[in-house]
């Protein structure tokens, strides 16, 4: 729970906030911080996963917000709209693919063009008197600016964004504590406080990038009659600007008029997972060839079925079998 207040004071509203511990997920909470008033208590969840089924966890708060977590349409039980879809409390959910949950009282948003955290407070600023929690922000423009900076990094629109670059290196230098650092402070005086930080940290995603680049796997693919330039290397972080980098390597080359998919491999506890990026070819069709995965037009992801660590294993078991007989 992050705010200096007392929810036993019955002035006192709490928000419970659930968002992943990505870039977005992460400045989305800084956001929140800027422009609550200090009658609200905010307690955040950081998950990596949303099943609304566990209506549990949205017990107990005045106003729920989920952001960036998709609703896949499976059954939910009567106890999550008898706990949520009710009069005197919030539940607002903003999602980038997915359905949308229905109820009398629930507020939910699908929007693959906005950023969740953009999506959520366009509708606040309507002032449409449906919601508590438009009662007790405070807009401000450092706050906006945070807004649009993950907005341009979500639509990869944030090249010329210079607020979304300072952003990125400060979340990449201290991940979760971005809050804090941001608190209290002006963009200028951010910048002017943890500029070494922030320059140091720009030359290791470049550096990290551009050796990943020459790490990258190649091959030329036939699917359904198309050709296609497919790249896959694995990498433990700057994912998405990784693939980006990828994908836009080709969009800048005469010579390959051919559809691109980039994969970018990354371990998880079990089954490896590829972040996929795709230009003239869509992606969610690719993840679900690969492996029933799912995505957009032009971003997916799918569980490879099978590990990094287990296909080496395999294969040196094996070599040291033959080896010995």
């Amino acid at each position: 729970m992050d705010k200096d207040t007392d929810k036993n004071d019955s002035n006192t509203k709490l928000l419970r906030v659930f968002v992943p511990t990505s870039f977005e997920g992460v400045t989305s909470v800084a956001v929140l911080h800027e422009v609550l008033n200090k009658d609200v208590q905010l307690d955040v969840q950081y998950t990596n996963h949303i099943d609304f089924r566990e209506y549990k966890r949205f017990e107990g708060a005045d106003m729920i917000l989920v952001l960036g977590f998709a609703y896949m349409g499976y059954t939910l039980p009567d106890d999550f709209f008898a706990t949520v879809d009710v009069p005197f409390m919030d539940f607002i959910h903003c999602s980038t693919y997915g359905e949308q949950l229905t109820g009398n009282h629930i507020i939910s948003t699908v929007n693959p063009d906005m950023d969740p955290v953009k999506e959520l407070f366009t509708f606040l600023q309507r002032k449409l008197g449906s919601t508590i929690l438009e009662k007790h922000v405070t807009m401000t423009e450092k706050a906006q600016y945070l807004i649009d900076a993950v907005n341009a990094y979500r639509t990869w629109t944030w090249k010329g964004n210079d607020t979304t670059k300072m952003l990125l290196a400060l979340y990449q230098a201290s991940y979760k504590w971005l809050p804090n650092l941001l608190q209290g402070l002006s963009l200028p005086e951010i910048v002017r406080k943890y500029a070494p930080i922030i320059k140091g940290q720009l030359v290791k995603m470049d550096e990290y990038i551009e050796s990943k680049k020459k790490m990258t796997k190649r091959y030329t693919v036939d699917i359904e009659g198309q050709t296609c330039i497919l790249k896959v290397v694995y990498a433990d972080q700057y994912i998405n600007e990784l693939a980006n980098a990828l994908l836009n390597e080709e969009q800048t080359a005469d010579s390959d008029p051919y559809p691109v998919i980039v994969c970018v491999g990354r371990s998880t506890r079990s089954n490896d997972q590829l972040s996929i990026r795709t230009k003239a070819i869509n992606a969610g069709k690719v993840a679900y060839t690969i492996n029933r995965g799912q995505g957009k037009e032009t971003v997916a992801s799918v569980f490879t079925g099978v590990g990094y660590a287990e296909l080496m294993g395999n294969a040196i078991v094996t070599s040291l079998t033959q080896n010995i007989q």
